[in-house]
């Protein structure tokens, strides 16, 4: 810790200032192991009119804290007041100017020795943190597959349903009972409340003609009808 901070201070005088006669400043400083704390302590002598030979004394306290690193050594802790100066402003105000250094060295850390005192516990912890590591990688992967495995059912599904509808569509083109004026089709399943009569309506399809075309006699949810649809040309 190598530091200097400066202090700047305007301390009000009850009377005018016509001359400061003489001045000093020294320093109360207490320590603990997180700041330095003190004061400064302005003292001297002053006169409040220039036709008055006879000087006041004054003395004023300006307290101040100085916060000191974690890792310094508070045995090389030194301190010491590097300049100083002062102003009269507004001939009642003495401002005063300190720059104050402070000085410790750090305590060294010395991290070999700290594995050399207990070697084992630390292998020890090593070999745990590395087991746990494994632990997680062999989680991730798991998870991953869960992920792929689902992902290669839902294509597997998604694929059934397309070659599902390919063998409709196959037997739709092959279906003798279609008529010439029906060039396209819908594939249509049935969902709840959906009747015969609603789907023939919604399709503008002769019920019985739907019926034939599919070959049944009721439907089901879920069912799939083939729709056609007259050639508008």
């Amino acid at each position: 810790m190598n530091i200097t901070i400066p202090f700047s201070k305007e301390i009000p005088f009850k009377t005018s200032i016509a001359e400061i006669c003489s001045i000093s400043l020294e320093e109360d400083v207490s320590i603990n192991e997180k700041e330095l704390l003190g004061d400064f302590i302005v003292s001297g002598e002053y006169k409040n009119l220039d036709i008055n030979v006879d000087t006041m004394p004054f003395n004023h306290i300006v307290p101040f804290s100085v916060s000191l690193d974690d890792n310094i050594d508070l045995n090389t802790l030194n301190y010491e007041i590097t300049d100083f100066s002062y102003d009269v402003l507004n001939n009642d105000i003495l401002k005063v100017n300190i720059m104050f250094h402070v000085t410790a060295d750090s305590i060294a850390i010395e991290k070999n020795n700290i594995f050399e005192e207990k070697p084992d516990e630390y292998d020890n912890r090593e070999l745990d943190e590395l087991i746990i590591n494994e632990k997680e990688v062999d989680e991730d992967i798991k998870e991953v597959n869960s992920f792929e495995k689902e992902d290669n059912e839902s294509i597997n599904n998604d694929q059934e349903i397309r070659d599902n509808i390919k063998i409709d569509e196959t037997s739709v083109i092959n279906e003798s009972s279609l008529e010439e004026d029906y060039i396209t089709y819908h594939i249509h399943i049935v969902k709840a409340s959906e009747t015969i009569e609603t789907i023939s309506s919604d399709y503008k399809i002769d019920k019985d003609k739907l019926l034939e075309l599919n070959d049944i006699n009721s439907i089901s949810i879920g069912d799939k009808l083939i729709i056609p649809e007259l050639n508008e040309e």
